[in-house]
């Protein structure tokens, strides 16, 4: 059976598209990691029928060749990039929880080396998830 679109349309397809959705407003709520879970299986079906595939191997190969970030970092990036814009802003509301956003915002840099900004966080996701094993 061929396909209409590549391997390559169906994923930025699924990255542009699909992925807003399906993280949408995980930046701002509390997680369980069961939940994580199961929005990362959804991701891994997705691409174990886009590949054709049942290896997890394969699954993680593909997301490090189409720089496709697991979930759970894909939502730590979108939560540092939230608590760097929420304890920028000067809304008296948010100030009242400034140190609270600026705390977790520290908290999030401290797991990796030398990073400062949401930036440099996502360049170090990135370059540790894509480096070959």
């Amino acid at each position: 059976m061929d396909r209409a679109a590549s391997e390559d349309t169906i994923l930025e397809l699924l990255r542009s598209k699909c992925l807003p959705v399906l993280l949408y407003a995980t930046e701002v709520c509390p997680m369980l990691s069961r939940d994580k879970q199961s929005l990362e299986f959804t991701l891994t079906r997705l691409f174990m029928k886009t590949f054709r595939t049942a290896s997890p191997a394969v699954v993680t190969e593909c997301q490090r060749n189409f720089r496709f970030l697991p979930v759970v970092l894909q939502i730590q990036i979108r939560t540092a990039r939230f608590l760097q814009v929420f304890a920028a802003t000067e809304n008296s509301l948010c100030l009242l929880f400034h140190d609270n956003a600026a705390k977790q915002l520290y908290d999030i840099f401290r797991e990796y080396d030398n990073v400062r900004t949401v930036n440099q966080l996502a360049n170090s996701i990135y370059d540790a998830f894509t480096a070959i094993e």
